[in-house]
């Protein structure tokens, strides 16, 4: 496998992305399909050493191909498919350092505020809620009262000072978004006391592109 300093200078001899001279995906990869398949070694290299960008066009650009009136409902079916495989994955990462409550402890009603970015209405906006949290086979999990705006959905694990999981909103049919639906992943660095919690969230938009915003939780009671 090259090193990255050297696929830097070959993708800097072609023109080109380095996405392009591992996958093949994107104007130079043409129309040739490979016959060897990828190797799982191989995409796992990819995905941890490509940046956002070049994932997300490799993405893209292997849509294209998806039939027109499938590919928003195979990309969502993918999606939500690498969410689930993601909270159910048999390797667990190494304990957080610091020690945290536990999911019992932390049930309760939260005050969720987070911010987004509204490409139609050219402005950062912000989605506030309150969502009851409660303890149910070792993890957290949630749903808002209703707003306006719509309905928030958490699925959470904690682990030390750590609390990872993914998020679900489902928008209000007469609101701006006419029920569509949005779901991503969610990580917070957990306050030792169990007050707060603040992180980032990262998901899909529309145009199925990849956003990120600020996320905070703070107790209500």
């Amino acid at each position: 496998m090259p090193s990255l300093h050297v696929l830097d200078r070959l993708a800097q001899i072609y023109e080109c992305d380095a996405a392009d001279l591992l996958a093949g995906w994107g104007e130079h990869g043409g129309d040739q399909v490979s016959d060897g398949g990828t190797e799982p070694e191989t995409l796992a290299w990819q995905v941890s050493n490509l940046d956002l960008h070049q994932l997300t066009r490799a993405v893209a650009d292997w849509a294209d191909r998806l039939p027109d009136d499938q590919r928003r409902a195979l990309l969502l079916k993918l999606s939500t498919a690498a969410t689930v495989a993601a909270g159910r994955s048999g390797g667990r990462p190494p304990a957080a350092l610091g020690r945290g409550p536990s999911p019992h402890e932390l049930a309760g009603l939260w005050a969720s505020r987070y911010t987004y970015v509204s490409t139609g209405r050219a402005a950062d906006l912000e989605g506030v809620h309150r969502i009851e949290l409660r303890a149910a086979g070792g993890r957290l999990v949630g749903r808002s009262e209703p707003t306006d705006t719509g309905i928030l959905e958490l699925d959470l694990a904690a682990d030390g000072l750590l609390v990872t999981g993914s998020w679900t909103e489902r928008t209000a049919p007469s609101g701006y978004y006419r029920g569509a639906i949005y779901h991503g992943i969610v990580q917070f660095v957990l306050d030792p006391t169990g007050r707060s919690m603040i992180g980032r969230w990262l998901g899909p938009d529309r145009h199925f592109e990849i956003n990120s915003g600020r996320w905070e939780l703070h107790r209500t009671e």
